[in-house]
């Protein structure tokens, strides 16, 4: 198995939503293997059009254990927070590791 990058580019809908789903994620990608290894809070396009507040680099052992965070029961919660005030137009896309 090869390492497996998520990236990750959402708007913040709610701050207040956002700054408590943020301190409580850091746990639940660590329980799973994970690690966010880049954030931009003010993403600039090199090309093309972005309409995203916050891009995230996560990095993963495989994609079955990034899956393994998504659907896990410790994440639940802050899946709901997410998706119900933190964030909207979330995007996640799993990009393989060359090599």
């Amino acid at each position: 198995m090869s390492n497996v990058y998520l990236y990750i580019q959402f708007k913040i809908k709610n701050m207040g939503a956002f700054k408590q789903y943020g301190a409580q994620v850091p746990d639940t990608v660590a329980l799973y293997g994970g690690k966010t290894i880049a954030v931009n809070k003010a993403p600039i396009p090199l090309h093309g059009n972005m309409d995203v507040d916050v891009c995230v680099v996560q990095q993963w052992p495989s994609l079955e254990a990034a899956q393994a965070w998504l659907d896990s029961p410790e994440y639940a919660p802050l899946k709901k927070l997410r998706d119900e005030r933190a964030m909207t137009e979330l995007t996640i896309v799993p990009v393989p590791a060359v090599g």
